[in-house]
């Protein structure tokens, strides 16, 4: 069973170069995905009064080519099995019948009392249906964050009122807001990301009045971390497109 949803893209969601920004990007992934969920019965909301919740863990986006003003986008989502804990899940943005995004996903069940990841219900794979994935060589699995290396760059991103959801977190489409303002600060020519992994390893609770975003190169782009301390909140990768680098 695959879920669409029609979207174009708005002046607000941009960049200064017209290009969607990534936080609108993330955003556009999660409204089709809770579309999905309510179609099947597990609403956001249902699931928050039950104590429960799902939780998007990692994600790695392929971006061909950044949309821009004006697109009128259909972003496409389905079920591609369930492991152990982790259910999984792709996406595509689609124009015209040009693929502009592909993404992959694995996503946690969580017992909001607890605050502890417990296994899906045994019947979320049959209730979400199962299609093949997007066949491309990223390992969303196999992949693994650099907890150790220092940062070369380091800037500190204030916290809003904003970015609090109604499970009492940062939301995990503004760390991409918090990606894009490390990157603008890093590169002051800009630069617009062409691939990333992202995984969220801990929330950002309320009191937190600011955060650290920190980037290093490695063989192939940037690494990143956002931080406050000693406290880990998200680890991930990034390239540019060639001509950003």
């Amino acid at each position: 069973m695959k879920v669409e949803l029609e979207k174009q893209t708005r002046f607000f969601e941009l960049k200064a170069d017209f290009s969607l920004r990534p936080r609108a990007l993330v955003n556009y992934l999660q409204e089709v995905a809770a579309i999905h969920s309510e179609q099947v019965g597990f609403g956001a909301k249902d699931l928050i009064n039950s104590g429960n919740a799902w939780v998007l863990h990692r994600i790695g986006v392929q971006i061909h080519r950044p949309p821009t003003l004006g697109d009128r986008l259909k972003v496409v989502t389905w079920h591609t099995g369930q492991k152990a804990f982790r259910a999984y899940r792709d996406f595509e943005i689609l124009c015209g019948g040009e693929a502009l995004v592909s993404a992959k996903s694995f996503w946690l069940f969580i017992d909001l009392a607890r605050k502890k990841i417990v296994r899906p219900p045994k019947h979320a794979s049959e209730t979400y249906t199962q299609e093949p994935g997007i066949d491309w060589d990223l390992s969303i699995d196999d992949w693994k964050p650099d907890q150790k290396a220092v940062p070369e760059h380091v800037c500190t991103i204030a916290t809003r009122p904003s970015d609090y959801d109604p499970l009492g977190h940062v939301n995990n489409a503004v760390y991409f807001d918090y990606l894009e303002a490390l990157i603008a600060s890093a590169f002051p020519q800009g630069g617009n990301i062409q691939s990333m992994v992202v995984q969220f390893s801990r929330e950002i609770p309320r009191g937190v009045e600011a955060i650290q975003a920190g980037l290093w190169p490695q063989d192939k782009g940037y690494a990143f971390r956002i931080f406050s301390g000693d406290s880990i909140y998200s680890t991930g990768e990034f390239q540019l497109f060639s001509n950003e680098q």
